[in-house]
């Protein structure tokens, strides 16, 4: 223990009080004296040991002096003094104490008790060698000799040489403990902070949830409890449905206040049979601690996050859809269960989504295709390999030629044509449908440029209208491509309303008034269409072709088409029936009052070439509405 206080004290022992008196005359001159009266010997004893001389504001020179006759009271004073943290500078030991211990056993004792103390052998005869006392004491740089009878100054000089010294060496090892002492908080800050940021890289900054790392390690930790009571583990692969539109439309913050709201339904759905983890964006994970729980488990989940969240006067509603499997019992592992739960996740949304549906190995043989669809796709998207054909629009007479309606085809490298409703039904499925579409409103604005007089029909999907700026982004490329929206129409089935008719058709509204003419397409084939022709700014109405082609065989087909023209004509619109393969049909239409007709009796789709090459052959072709 290093001593607290700075006082110098002094211990001698010896057992002849003729010497303890001699030691009193001598020592007493320095108990109590300042600095300034001891300012000689500081200079000698810096002027022996090589040391700075003491400041001028130096303490007293010594405190106290304790003088005692027997060895073993010696050992005492110094345990006493070592306990009450009020050390000994120097202890003046005879070598012959007779009848105790002598001054060799002292001096071992007193160095055992405090390797510190300076230790000045006393003696005017030695049974033993210096280098015997050394060896049996230690630290020998802090042991001294003087020889009896010693000189009064040499005894001040000493005295003070060694106190002076001792007040420094426990300076420095004081100032060394507190830089310890320092360090040691330092790092065990350190150490605090390393624990807070291991525990931070486990959790996700925004939920407070785990992160992918902190789920491998619970999940891990759940292994050997569930093995060890005979329970099957679960994981669940949670999604939130187009979360992508709301950051886009509400922005990031609300994005953020969303996700949080959900982590903390999950959380309290969970309760006790499991833990959840965000795995990054809208994509979340939870173990189930038992299979038969897993069930009941995601209806809570289901229904928790199905209500509306609302967030700074916005209210969002969202579904969530869940892909569940079932960890092995044997030697759970969560990389095959979440590949498991993520393809029953896939087929969750691929469902309708806000549903939760557990992993089938029939599944994964569906995503495997459907996935390589989607990537060769993506990869036919971004490298023009897509084409558009154009089907020819005509008057009721079946001439002339007033517009064309662009149609997708996709010429695979490997598997040849692909039928659109396959690659489109996987685009849906995969989200590339915007990209889809948005590639093909691009390309259609630049092919009619070749035909400037002909109306262009161009299909929007129900995702391509939901999306948020589509409005905006369709608006600013017919700018940039000097297009004159009037020249195109804009087609949409009944699938774009049933969702949020409000919201369609305030799109929709904004779409005409940019100047687009705007067409309900497939008309009849949904639900309730004369309430959303009440609601919909349409131009014009395209007979589904189920109904042209039930006139060749069902009865009361006719009547049906003959109450779609009638209601169009009554509101307005313009009505073109699809799907005309035969005289018959046609010759029918145009008496029942269609004002526009396609199909195959007089155009099948054409490429470019093929259309210009037509409109070459046919110079009678002209714009007529």
């Amino acid at each position: 223990m290093t001593p607290s206080s700075k006082a110098r004290r002094l211990l001698v022992a010896d057992d002849d009080a003729n010497v303890l008196d001699a030691y009193r005359r001598v020592l007493g001159e320095l108990v109590g004296r300042d600095g300034s009266t001891s300012s000689d010997l500081d200079d000698l004893s810096a002027e022996l040991f090589g040391d700075d001389p003491a400041p001028s504001d130096a303490p007293a020179l010594l405190e106290e002096v304790i003088y005692c006759r027997q060895g073993e009271d010696a050992v005492r004073q110094v345990e006493d003094a070592r306990a009450s943290s009020k050390a000994f500078a120097i202890v003046f030991l005879d070598m012959r104490m007779p009848p105790g211990i002598d001054g060799l056993e002292t001096a071992r004792r007193i160095r055992a008790i405090d390797p510190d103390v300076n230790i000045v052998i006393v003696t005017g005869y030695s049974d033993h060698k210096p280098s015997e006392i050394a060896a049996a004491i230690g630290r020998p740089e802090r042991l001294f000799y003087l020889l009896k009878p010693f000189d009064g100054a040499e005894l001040q000089q000493l005295a003070t040489a060694l106190a002076s010294r001792w007040t420094l060496d426990t300076g420095i090892a004081d100032e060394l403990a507190k830089r310890v002492a320092q360090l040691e908080r330092m790092y065990a800050e350190l150490k605090a902070s390393e624990a807070r940021a291991q525990e931070l890289a486990r959790l996700d900054a925004l939920t407070g949830l785990s992160n992918r790392s902190g789920l491998s390690e619970r999940f891990q930790a759940e292994v050997q409890a569930a093995t060890a009571q005979g329970r099957q583990l679960s994981v669940l692969y949670l999604d939130l449905d187009r979360f992508k539109d709301v950051n886009d439309s509400l922005g990031h913050a609300i994005g953020d206040g969303v996700i949080r709201g959900f982590a903390e339904r999950v959380s309290q759905a969970i309760g006790k049979d499991g833990f959840a983890a965000r795995l990054g964006g809208d994509e979340f994970a939870v173990v189930c601690f038992d299979r038969p729980r897993v069930a009941e488990l995601s209806e809570r989940l289901l229904q928790a996050c199905a209500l509306p969240y609302v967030l700074d006067g916005d209210t969002v509603r969202m579904s969530v859809s869940i892909g569940i499997a079932h960890c092995d019992l044997g030697q759970p592992d969560l990389v095959e269960a979440m590949r498991q739960a993520d393809i029953a996740l896939y087929a969750a949304k691929s469902a309708g989504r806000g549903v939760a549906m557990e992993f089938a190995p029939s599944m994964e043989r569906d995503i495997l295709g459907t996935q390589r669809l989607a990537r060769d796709l993506a990869r036919a998207i971004a490298t023009d390999e897509l084409t558009l054909h154009y089907q020819p629009l005509v008057c009721a007479k079946g001439s002339p030629i007033y517009g064309l309606e662009a149609l997708l085809r996709w010429q695979h490298p490997e598997r040849g044509m692909i039928p659109p409703l396959v690659f489109i039904e996987v685009a849906e499925k995969t989200d590339l449908i915007r990209d889809l579409g948005d590639w093909v409103i691009r390309r259609a604005f630049a092919d009619s440029r070749l035909w400037p007089d002909l109306v262009t029909a161009i299909n929007l999907s129900p995702a391509q209208l939901r999306a948020p700026g589509f409005v905006e982004r369709v608006a600013t490329l017919a700018r940039e491509m000097n297009i004159d929206p009037g020249m195109f129409e804009l087609e949409v089935t009944e699938m774009v309303l049933i969702e949020d008719v409000a919201q369609a058709a305030e799109k929709l509204r904004q779409l005409k008034d940019i100047g687009f003419t705007i067409a309900l397409d497939d008309f009849g084939s949904g639900y309730a269409s004369l309430a959303y022709l009440s609601q919909i700014p349409f131009d014009r109405l395209k007979i589904d072709r189920s109904f042209v082609e039930d006139l060749r065989s069902k009865s009361g087909a006719d009547g049906v088409i003959r109450s779609i023209v009638g209601l169009g004509a009554s509101m307005g619109l313009s009505v073109t029936a699809e799907g005309v393969e035969d005289v018959q049909q046609h010759r029918f239409l145009q008496e029942v009052g269609c004002t526009h007709m396609q199909g195959f009796l007089f155009h099948r789709p054409l490429t470019v070439e093929a259309v210009l090459t037509l409109r070459g052959s046919r110079p009678e072709i002209r714009l007529s509405a």
